[in-house]
């Protein structure tokens, strides 16, 4: 908004005719004309042209867009919806020269409350916002086909959610400033999977990795590696205590030597996707 209206005269004048009365609104007829050009842009309805090219076509009070109304900027971007003293307040539905389009809450302005917001790449966004970002409980449809369901705070994955990768892969479990970190379950389209304590996007601490084979290793990791005691079991109940160190064994046990063990990583995320 480029602020409070001027004061208009409303003067309609009156031109008399050979034929009768004609009414001409004030400055319709000219082109480039500025003001109010149409209506009772006081308090009612009516159309207001900017400065800047912008122009308003709706309701009115003490002179400011107030309901319903719709708003075309000099930029290209159209918004129709509800304003209060001026500023989006209330539903709408705004829509972006370059295909991008938000429809849901508006709060002084800004994207605020439940709303949907598609961008320009086909990325969806489904949920919650406050102050434009996301935040809150939503859902996320990348152009790539990987999906999001879960906790947002600042345009960040936070809390709890569930990602799923286009290859299959699957993430359930906590995040912290978009990374995973924290409590989660991490399966991969083979069956298997891992579960545990996750820092930085990695397994760190405490886990239980299960092969598709039925292997299960249980214990220390460290940056996705195994690291420290790991008890390992394999398919036919046989269990044993091994020592790892990033990864690798310290001392490979008779039971490796003709099937090793070697974890499986999750899926490099590109972060700016999520900025």
């Amino acid at each position: 908004m480029t602020g409070r209206i001027p004061k208009q005269s409303f003067y309609i004048p009156v031109v008399i005719l050979a034929l009768g009365c004609v009414l001409l609104p004030p400055a319709l007829s000219h082109a480039g004309a500025t003001g109010c050009i149409e209506g009772n842009c006081g308090n009612g309805s009516g159309t207001y042209v900017y400065e800047d090219g912008s122009k308003y076509i709706g309701e009115f009070e003490n002179g400011i867009p107030h309901e319903k109304g719709r708003y075309y900027f000099a930029d290209g971007r159209f918004f129709s919806g509800e304003y209060e003293r001026g500023k989006k307040n209330g539903q709408g539905r705004m829509t972006y020269p370059d295909g991008r389009w938000y429809e849901g809450g508006f709060k002084d302005g800004r994207l605020h409350g439940k709303g949907t917001y598609r961008y320009q790449d086909g990325t969806v966004y489904r949920g919650e916002f406050v102050e434009d970002k996301w935040h809150g409980r939503g859902e996320l449809t990348l152009a790539d086909g990987r999906t999001y369901e879960g906790g947002f705070a600042d345009n960040k994955r936070h809390g709890t959610g569930t990602f799923t990768y286009s290859n299959g892969e699957v993430y359930e479990g906590e995040y912290v400033d978009d990374r995973m970190e924290g409590k989660g379950v991490y399966t991969f389209p083979d069956g298997s999977r891992y579960e545990g304590d996750f820092r930085n996007d990695a397994y760190e601490g405490q886990g239980t990795f299960t092969f598709s084979d039925g292997r299960v290793c249980a214990g220390g990791f460290k940056e996705g590696k195994l690291h420290g005691k790991v008890t390992v079991t394999y398919p036919d109940g046989t269990t044993e205590e091994v020592e790892y160190l990033a990864g690798d064994p310290v001392k490979e046990p008779a039971a490796e030597k003709e099937k090793g063990i070697e974890g499986e990583e999750p899926e490099e995320e590109t972060a700016e996707v999520f900025q």
